[in-house]
């Protein structure tokens, strides 16, 4: 608690700047361990900058249930909200999670937020007197309903931009990657969903704002509150999985045309080529590994083993990796996840999932059934296996 300077006013934080300032100390905490985060550097550097800008959009209500306003005056207009810079940090980073580079001209992403920069640095520039004139004749009326309801388009179209990218790559991982089930992307889908419920919430009080009644500056404590649990929520996540690798989606050069050619018989021999070698017990395989070592082309064998076999390569690889599971259960007792591991998966979450999706039972429930079918005794599975496998 401090006196302020000017007359009577004292700056006190009390519960409600304190509950904002709590959040955002933690916000702008988790920004600055993932500017130092050693894996994802450019990713994580764009993640930083947008808990940076959520922490800002808080400042005004930290400082201003403190008093400070009140107290220091010439502060309105002090660039705080950058909210137009929330959506394309938010595309960015989405985007930059999953390609190797940004794409091209990425920086006019930021145009309107360093317009509104401008103008707010402007404003800010203004002497006292000036400024609450332009505020009471011109901001208000005209300038305020623009950024506000601006950020919120600006925010709603990279977010619906951000969802159509992460569908797209998920489309992707099926065809690209042998391990899709260790990429699920829950990382994406959670920020996301943060971000969307951050665009709901700034969108219904802007709506009763401008519709209904006019919202004062302690009726906006519950949307601030709402944003200091989304940087929370989203700070938490994100500093969790700062460190994983999602599969880089590149574009590959167009291919020539195809010749024409049995893609049936082609698929065939690419997949027992596939088998025999053994590629399929690698953890992590990829289409574009596969296609260096049969020295073709991305689209054809996509295209033959969707068009030969009615397989994507994620299927085709698994695949093989299921039925040499299949095949060691019943040899002799054995340790499942080791078994798995032995077999190209790369971990007993993903193993569990694809054996289920290519045989419609569990490890377990498959392994009982057959021995049951052949007279034989899983008791000892018990034993072997790990608990929940």
């Amino acid at each position: 608690m401090a006196a302020a300077a000017q007359g009577t006013v004292v700056i006190k934080f009390g519960a409600w700047s304190t509950i904002l300032g709590v959040a955002a100390g933690f916000g702008l905490l988790v920004s600055v361990l993932l500017l130092a985060a050693p894996r994802n550097r450019v990713p994580n550097r764009l993640l930083a900058a947008l808990l940076a800008v959520a922490v800002l959009r808080l400042i005004p209500y930290v400082i201003g249930f403190a008093g400070v306003y009140d107290a220091y005056p010439w502060l309105s207009f002090a660039p705080f909200d950058l909210a137009f810079a929330i959506g394309p940090l938010l595309y960015l980073y989405v985007r930059r999670l999953a390609t190797p580079v940004l794409p091209r001209r990425w920086a006019w992403h930021f145009a309107p937020a360093a317009v509104d920069l401008a103008y707010n640095l402007w404003a800010f520039s203004l002497p006292l007197a000036q400024k609450n004139r332009w505020d009471d004749l011109v901001h208000v009326r005209w300038i305020d309903p623009v950024e506000a309801l601006g950020a919120i388009a600006s925010l709603g179209i990279y977010l619906v931009a951000a969802i159509r990218f992460r569908n797209r790559y998920q489309a992707w991982l099926v065809g690209a990657v042998s391990d899709r089930e260790d990429h699920r992307q829950s990382w994406m889908t959670t920020i996301l969903a943060g971000l969307g419920v951050w665009l709901a919430v700034a969108f219904g009080f802007e709506a009763v704002n401008r519709l209904a009644t006019h919202l004062s500056y302690s009726s906006r404590f519950p949307e601030y509150l709402a944003f200091s649990a989304i940087i929370l929520w989203l700070g938490l996540e994100g500093w969790r999985h700062a460190g994983h690798a999602f599969p880089a989606m590149t574009a590959e050069a167009a291919a020539p045309p195809a010749p024409a050619r049995d893609w049936g018989a082609t698929a065939g021999e690419w997949a027992e080529t596939i088998r025999t070698q053994g590629w399929w017990r690698e953890p992590g395989l990829s289409l574009t590994e596969v296609t260096r070592r049969l020295a073709t082309n991305e689209t054809y064998v996509s295209r033959a083993f969707n068009e030969g076999l009615g397989l994507n390569f994620n299927a085709v690889i698994n695949g093989f990796r299921v039925e040499a599971v299949k095949a060691g259960l019943v040899v002799e007792p054995v340790e499942l996840l080791t078994l798995a591991l032995d077999c190209g998966f790369s971990s007993k979450a993903s193993f569990n999932r694809v054996f289920r999706e290519h045989t419609g039972l569990s490890p377990t429930a498959w392994r009982a059934a057959h021995f049951q079918e052949i007279g034989g005794d899983a008791s000892s599975e018990a034993t072997t296996r790990p608990a929940g496998a």
